[in-house]
């Protein structure tokens, strides 16, 4: 009787400290999913040169997501979007593990209609 009740404790333990573990993965998940949706949207906006709606409409793309925005950067071909969550833990906080910020990033990439290696306009190269 008494080794069932210690397995049953130890299987307790071992699922909680299972359940935080998972806790960690989902927010890493969520966070990554934040991250590139909001790089996404940010570089097809830069396209028509909206910047300076690029700051919001990351933020709120990011807290859709039930994230927050850390960082964001912004360049002519280029967009960088950093989200961060924090994770409260159930059981490793008895440890002395409060909680923890997961954060992730995301690169989108601005490809312009006019650039030479897509070839859909024509440049010409002047030598002077």
């Amino acid at each position: 009787m008494i080794p069932a009740l210690v397995l049953i404790v130890l299987f307790a333990f071992v699922f909680l400290v299972l359940s935080d573990f998972c806790r960690i993965f989902t927010a890493r998940s969520e966070t990554k999913k934040a991250a590139d949706s909001a790089a996404l949207a940010v570089s097809q906006n830069l396209l028509f040169f909206d910047v300076d709606s690029a700051q919001s409409l990351a933020k709120s793309i990011v807290e859709k997501n039930k994230c927050n925005l850390e960082e964001i950067y912004i360049g002519y071909d280029q967009v960088t979007v950093f989200a961060k969550k924090e994770v409260k833990f159930i059981f490793l906080k008895f440890a002395g593990f409060n909680s923890c910020e997961i954060t992730s990033y995301s690169k989108a990439a601005v490809i312009y209609p006019w650039d030479d290696s897509l070839g859909l306009c024509k440049s010409y190269r002047f030598g002077y």
